[in-house]
Protein backbone atom coordinates (compact mmCIF):
# COMPACT_ATOMS: atom_id res chain seq x y z
CA UNK A 1 0.00 0.00 0.00
CA UNK A 2 1.32 3.45 -0.89
CA UNK A 3 0.16 6.99 -0.30
CA UNK A 4 -1.90 8.71 -2.98
CA UNK A 5 1.09 11.03 -3.38
CA UNK A 6 3.34 8.11 -4.34
CA UNK A 7 0.65 6.66 -6.61
CA UNK A 8 0.32 10.02 -8.39
CA UNK A 9 4.09 10.35 -8.74
CA UNK A 10 4.29 6.98 -10.47
CA UNK A 11 1.16 7.48 -12.58
CA UNK A 12 2.48 10.76 -13.96
CA UNK A 13 6.23 10.33 -14.08
CA UNK A 14 7.13 6.66 -14.47
CA UNK A 15 9.70 6.81 -17.31
CA UNK A 16 8.05 4.00 -19.26
CA UNK A 17 4.37 3.98 -18.26
CA UNK A 18 3.79 7.43 -16.76
CA UNK A 19 1.30 9.86 -18.24
CA UNK A 20 3.89 12.47 -19.22
CA UNK A 21 6.05 9.85 -20.90
CA UNK A 22 3.11 8.74 -23.06
CA UNK A 23 1.11 11.97 -23.40
CA UNK A 24 -0.34 12.73 -26.82
CA UNK A 25 -0.20 16.52 -27.11
CA UNK A 26 -3.62 18.17 -26.83
CA UNK A 27 -5.42 14.83 -26.52
CA UNK A 28 -6.53 15.47 -22.94
CA UNK A 29 -5.90 19.20 -22.50
CA UNK A 30 -4.18 22.18 -24.10
CA UNK A 31 -1.49 24.21 -22.42
CA UNK A 32 -1.50 27.93 -23.18
CA UNK A 33 1.62 27.89 -25.42
CA UNK A 34 0.16 24.94 -27.34
CA UNK A 35 -3.05 26.90 -27.83
CA UNK A 36 -1.48 30.03 -29.33
CA UNK A 37 2.01 31.53 -29.72
CA UNK A 38 0.66 34.86 -28.43
CA UNK A 39 0.93 33.44 -24.93
CA UNK A 40 4.70 33.11 -25.18
CA UNK A 41 5.09 36.48 -26.86
CA UNK A 42 3.09 38.36 -24.24
CA UNK A 43 4.90 36.47 -21.50
CA UNK A 44 8.24 37.45 -23.07
CA UNK A 45 7.19 41.11 -23.02
CA UNK A 46 6.34 40.86 -19.32
CA UNK A 47 9.57 38.99 -18.58
CA UNK A 48 11.59 41.68 -20.37
CA UNK A 49 10.16 44.32 -18.03
CA UNK A 50 11.17 42.24 -15.01
CA UNK A 51 14.65 41.50 -16.35
CA UNK A 52 15.32 45.18 -16.93
CA UNK A 53 14.44 45.94 -13.31
CA UNK A 54 17.21 43.71 -12.00
CA UNK A 55 20.33 45.41 -13.35
CA UNK A 56 21.02 47.91 -16.11
CA UNK A 57 23.89 45.90 -17.61
CA UNK A 58 25.72 42.61 -17.28
CA UNK A 59 24.67 38.98 -17.75
CA UNK A 60 21.23 37.71 -16.81
CA UNK A 61 19.63 34.27 -16.70
CA UNK A 62 16.16 33.26 -17.81
CA UNK A 63 15.11 29.94 -16.30
CA UNK A 64 12.12 27.91 -17.47
CA UNK A 65 11.18 25.23 -14.97
CA UNK A 66 9.12 22.37 -16.39
CA UNK A 67 10.03 23.33 -19.95
CA UNK A 68 8.60 20.21 -21.59
CA UNK A 69 9.68 19.96 -25.21
CA UNK A 70 10.61 23.65 -25.37
CA UNK A 71 7.49 25.01 -27.07
CA UNK A 72 7.14 27.94 -24.65
CA UNK A 73 10.89 28.55 -24.36
CA UNK A 74 11.12 28.92 -28.14
CA UNK A 75 8.20 31.38 -28.20
CA UNK A 76 9.85 33.46 -25.47
CA UNK A 77 13.31 33.34 -27.07
CA UNK A 78 11.97 34.31 -30.49
CA UNK A 79 10.10 37.32 -29.11
CA UNK A 80 13.05 38.52 -27.04
CA UNK A 81 15.42 38.31 -29.99
CA UNK A 82 13.00 40.11 -32.31
CA UNK A 83 11.83 42.88 -29.97
CA UNK A 84 14.62 43.21 -27.38
CA UNK A 85 17.87 42.27 -29.16
CA UNK A 86 20.11 44.12 -26.70
CA UNK A 87 18.52 42.44 -23.73
CA UNK A 88 18.44 39.05 -25.46
CA UNK A 89 22.19 39.23 -26.04
CA UNK A 90 22.73 39.40 -22.28
CA UNK A 91 20.51 36.43 -21.44
CA UNK A 92 21.56 32.83 -20.87
CA UNK A 93 18.70 30.33 -20.93
CA UNK A 94 18.49 27.59 -18.30
CA UNK A 95 16.00 24.78 -18.92
CA UNK A 96 14.72 22.44 -16.21
CA UNK A 97 12.70 19.32 -17.04
CA UNK A 98 12.68 15.97 -15.29
CA UNK A 99 11.94 14.06 -18.51
CA UNK A 100 15.30 13.64 -20.23
CA UNK A 101 13.77 13.09 -23.67
CA UNK A 102 11.81 16.35 -23.55
CA UNK A 103 14.76 18.18 -22.01
CA UNK A 104 17.04 17.10 -24.86
CA UNK A 105 14.43 18.15 -27.42
CA UNK A 106 13.95 21.54 -25.77
CA UNK A 107 17.69 22.25 -25.61
CA UNK A 108 18.14 21.31 -29.27
CA UNK A 109 15.26 23.54 -30.34
CA UNK A 110 16.71 26.53 -28.48
CA UNK A 111 20.21 25.82 -29.78
CA UNK A 112 18.79 26.01 -33.28
CA UNK A 113 18.01 29.68 -32.53
CA UNK A 114 21.63 30.22 -31.55
CA UNK A 115 20.54 30.71 -27.94
CA UNK A 116 22.97 29.99 -25.11
CA UNK A 117 21.33 27.23 -23.06
CA UNK A 118 22.16 24.82 -20.26
CA UNK A 119 19.81 22.03 -19.20
CA UNK A 120 19.12 20.30 -15.89
CA UNK A 121 16.73 17.59 -14.71
CA UNK A 122 15.87 19.28 -11.41
CA UNK A 123 15.84 22.73 -9.88
CA UNK A 124 18.24 21.72 -7.11
CA UNK A 125 21.01 21.22 -9.68
CA UNK A 126 20.99 24.63 -11.33
CA UNK A 127 23.57 27.24 -10.29
CA UNK A 128 22.60 30.43 -8.47
CA UNK A 129 21.65 33.20 -10.87
CA UNK A 130 20.38 36.74 -11.25
CA UNK A 131 17.36 36.95 -13.52
CA UNK A 132 13.88 35.49 -13.79
CA UNK A 133 12.63 31.95 -13.23
CA UNK A 134 9.26 31.21 -14.76
CA UNK A 135 7.00 28.16 -14.98
CA UNK A 136 3.72 27.34 -16.67
CA UNK A 137 1.52 24.53 -15.37
CA UNK A 138 4.31 23.08 -13.26
CA UNK A 139 3.03 23.35 -9.69
CA UNK A 140 -0.32 21.72 -10.53
CA UNK A 141 1.54 18.67 -11.87
CA UNK A 142 3.46 18.01 -8.65
CA UNK A 143 2.18 14.98 -6.68
CA UNK A 144 -0.09 15.71 -3.72
CA UNK A 145 -1.01 14.01 -0.48
CA UNK A 146 -4.76 13.48 -0.31
CA UNK A 147 -6.64 14.00 2.95
CA UNK A 148 -10.27 13.05 3.61
CA UNK A 149 -12.72 13.79 6.39
CA UNK A 150 -14.29 10.61 7.70
CA UNK A 151 -16.24 10.12 10.92
CA UNK A 152 -15.03 13.39 12.41
CA UNK A 153 -11.36 12.61 11.72
CA UNK A 154 -8.94 13.60 8.98
CA UNK A 155 -7.34 10.57 7.37
CA UNK A 156 -4.96 10.18 4.46
CA UNK A 157 -5.86 8.35 1.26
CA UNK A 158 -3.65 5.40 0.28
CA UNK A 159 -3.83 3.12 -2.76
CA UNK A 160 -3.36 -0.65 -2.62
CA UNK A 161 -1.93 -2.86 -5.38
CA UNK A 162 -5.33 -3.33 -6.99
CA UNK A 163 -5.94 0.42 -7.19
CA UNK A 164 -8.42 0.46 -4.31
CA UNK A 165 -8.38 3.56 -2.11
CA UNK A 166 -7.89 3.04 1.64
CA UNK A 167 -7.99 5.55 4.50
CA UNK A 168 -5.22 5.41 7.10
CA UNK A 169 -3.35 7.71 9.53
CA UNK A 170 -1.19 10.49 8.13
CA UNK A 171 2.06 9.35 6.53
CA UNK A 172 4.07 12.52 7.18
CA UNK A 173 4.33 14.78 10.24
CA UNK A 174 4.24 17.83 7.91
CA UNK A 175 0.62 16.95 7.12
CA UNK A 176 -0.52 17.50 10.70
CA UNK A 177 -0.81 21.28 10.31
CA UNK A 178 -2.86 21.20 7.09
CA UNK A 179 -5.02 18.41 8.54
CA UNK A 180 -5.75 20.42 11.69
CA UNK A 181 -7.03 23.31 9.56
CA UNK A 182 -9.65 21.13 7.85
CA UNK A 183 -12.21 21.35 10.65
CA UNK A 184 -15.00 22.51 8.34
CA UNK A 185 -14.75 19.64 5.86
CA UNK A 186 -17.94 17.60 5.54
CA UNK A 187 -17.81 13.83 5.80
CA UNK A 188 -16.23 12.43 2.65
CA UNK A 189 -14.82 15.76 1.41
CA UNK A 190 -11.20 15.75 0.30
CA UNK A 191 -8.30 18.17 0.26
CA UNK A 192 -5.02 17.91 -1.67
CA UNK A 193 -1.89 19.05 0.15
CA UNK A 194 1.12 19.78 -2.05
CA UNK A 195 4.17 19.53 0.17
CA UNK A 196 6.07 19.33 -3.11
CA UNK A 197 4.97 22.82 -4.22
CA UNK A 198 6.10 24.34 -0.93
CA UNK A 199 9.45 22.59 -1.14
CA UNK A 200 9.83 23.55 -4.79
CA UNK A 201 9.33 27.28 -4.22
CA UNK A 202 11.83 27.19 -1.35
CA UNK A 203 14.38 25.40 -3.54
CA UNK A 204 13.79 27.83 -6.42
CA UNK A 205 14.19 30.81 -4.09
CA UNK A 206 17.53 29.47 -2.87
CA UNK A 207 18.84 29.65 -6.45
CA UNK A 208 17.89 33.28 -7.04
CA UNK A 209 20.58 35.76 -6.02
CA UNK A 210 18.51 38.65 -7.30
CA UNK A 211 15.39 38.55 -9.43
CA UNK A 212 11.87 37.25 -9.82
CA UNK A 213 9.92 33.99 -9.83
CA UNK A 214 6.83 33.91 -12.07
CA UNK A 215 4.41 31.00 -11.54
CA UNK A 216 1.50 30.54 -13.97
CA UNK A 217 -1.00 27.86 -13.03
CA UNK A 218 -4.61 27.17 -12.27
CA UNK A 219 -5.65 27.51 -8.67
CA UNK A 220 -6.43 30.20 -6.12
CA UNK A 221 -5.61 31.44 -2.64
CA UNK A 222 -7.53 28.81 -0.68
CA UNK A 223 -9.03 29.87 2.64
CA UNK A 224 -8.14 27.63 5.55
CA UNK A 225 -10.30 24.51 5.62
CA UNK A 226 -11.54 24.85 2.03
CA UNK A 227 -11.66 21.51 0.19
CA UNK A 228 -9.41 21.13 -2.85
CA UNK A 229 -9.97 17.67 -4.31
CA UNK A 230 -7.69 16.47 -7.12
CA UNK A 231 -9.07 15.68 -10.56
CA UNK A 232 -8.35 13.32 -13.44
CA UNK A 233 -8.60 14.44 -17.08
CA UNK A 234 -9.05 12.23 -20.12
CA UNK A 235 -10.01 13.39 -23.61
CA UNK A 236 -10.85 16.89 -22.31
CA UNK A 237 -13.32 15.48 -19.76
CA UNK A 238 -13.10 15.11 -16.00
CA UNK A 239 -12.90 11.51 -14.78
CA UNK A 240 -14.24 10.56 -11.37
CA UNK A 241 -11.99 7.55 -10.69
CA UNK A 242 -8.53 8.86 -9.83
CA UNK A 243 -6.81 5.50 -9.68
CA UNK A 244 -8.27 4.01 -12.86
CA UNK A 245 -5.72 3.09 -15.53
CA UNK A 246 -2.64 4.80 -14.08
CA UNK A 247 -0.68 6.52 -16.83
CA UNK A 248 -3.69 6.81 -19.13
CA UNK A 249 -5.14 9.98 -17.61
CA UNK A 250 -3.79 13.23 -16.23
CA UNK A 251 -3.93 13.70 -12.45
CA UNK A 252 -3.85 17.22 -11.09
CA UNK A 253 -4.94 19.47 -8.23
CA UNK A 254 -5.54 23.21 -8.15
CA UNK A 255 -2.55 25.10 -6.81
CA UNK A 256 -3.01 26.46 -3.30
CA UNK A 257 -1.34 29.80 -3.96
CA UNK A 258 -1.84 30.87 -0.36
CA UNK A 259 0.51 28.07 0.71
CA UNK A 260 2.98 28.89 -2.08
CA UNK A 261 3.03 32.57 -1.10
CA UNK A 262 3.60 31.67 2.54
CA UNK A 263 6.40 29.25 1.67
CA UNK A 264 7.94 31.93 -0.53
CA UNK A 265 7.84 34.46 2.29
CA UNK A 266 9.69 31.97 4.50
CA UNK A 267 12.32 31.78 1.73
CA UNK A 268 12.68 35.61 1.61
CA UNK A 269 10.51 36.10 -1.45
CA UNK A 270 8.44 39.27 -1.55
CA UNK A 271 4.93 39.09 -3.04
CA UNK A 272 4.88 41.43 -6.04
CA UNK A 273 1.50 40.58 -7.56
CA UNK A 274 -1.16 37.90 -7.83
CA UNK A 275 -3.60 38.26 -10.71
CA UNK A 276 -5.73 36.30 -13.12
CA UNK A 277 -4.19 35.18 -16.39
CA UNK A 278 -6.76 37.38 -18.14
CA UNK A 279 -5.47 40.55 -16.46
CA UNK A 280 -1.84 39.51 -16.97
CA UNK A 281 -2.38 38.93 -20.69
CA UNK A 282 -4.54 42.01 -21.34
CA UNK A 283 -2.13 44.27 -19.46
CA UNK A 284 0.64 42.70 -21.54
CA UNK A 285 -0.97 43.60 -24.87
CA UNK A 286 -3.07 40.60 -25.93
CA UNK A 287 -5.82 42.84 -27.29
CA UNK A 288 -3.45 43.93 -30.05
CA UNK A 289 -3.23 40.29 -31.13
CA UNK A 290 -7.04 40.12 -31.26
CA UNK A 291 -7.18 43.26 -33.38
CA UNK A 292 -4.60 41.79 -35.74
CA UNK A 293 -6.77 38.70 -36.16
CA UNK A 294 -9.65 40.68 -37.62
CA UNK A 295 -11.47 39.16 -40.56
CA UNK A 296 -14.57 37.23 -41.56
CA UNK A 297 -12.97 34.07 -42.87
CA UNK A 298 -12.86 30.81 -40.91
CA UNK A 299 -9.11 31.06 -40.26
CA UNK A 300 -9.50 34.47 -38.58
CA UNK A 301 -12.42 33.17 -36.54
CA UNK A 302 -10.38 30.22 -35.30
CA UNK A 303 -7.48 32.55 -34.48
CA UNK A 304 -9.72 34.83 -32.39
CA UNK A 305 -11.30 31.87 -30.62
CA UNK A 306 -7.91 30.60 -29.49
CA UNK A 307 -6.83 34.05 -28.31
CA UNK A 308 -10.10 34.59 -26.43
CA UNK A 309 -9.63 31.27 -24.61
CA UNK A 310 -6.56 32.78 -22.94
CA UNK A 311 -8.63 35.56 -21.35
CA UNK A 312 -12.24 34.31 -21.27
CA UNK A 313 -13.66 33.57 -17.79
CA UNK A 314 -14.90 30.18 -19.02
CA UNK A 315 -11.55 29.41 -20.66
CA UNK A 316 -8.18 29.95 -19.02
CA UNK A 317 -8.66 33.61 -18.15
CA UNK A 318 -10.03 33.37 -14.61
CA UNK A 319 -9.07 29.88 -13.41
CA UNK A 320 -5.40 30.41 -14.23
CA UNK A 321 -3.44 32.78 -12.01
CA UNK A 322 -0.08 34.50 -12.29
CA UNK A 323 2.03 34.83 -9.15
CA UNK A 324 5.10 37.09 -9.21
CA UNK A 325 7.54 37.02 -6.31
CA UNK A 326 10.81 38.91 -5.93
CA UNK A 327 14.08 38.31 -4.15
CA UNK A 328 16.31 41.28 -3.44
CA UNK A 329 20.07 41.09 -3.02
Amino acid sequence: MRSFRDFMESALYDPERGYYSLRDKSADFYTAPELHAAFGSVLADRLAVLLEKIRPEGPLSLVEAGCGDGTLACQVARRLREKYPGLAARISFILVERGRKDLTTAARRLNAFGVKVTAYTEIAKIPQFSGVLYSNELLDALPVHLLESRGGEIKEVFVDESGREILAPLSRPELAGPAAALTSLSDGERHAVSLEARAWIASAASKVKEGFIVSIDYGKRFAAGTPNPPRAFHRHAIETELTREPGAQDLTASVDFEAVIAAGADAKLELVSFNTLSKFMIDGGLLAWLEAAAGDDSAAYRERAKLKTLIHPEGMGEVFKVLIQRKEK
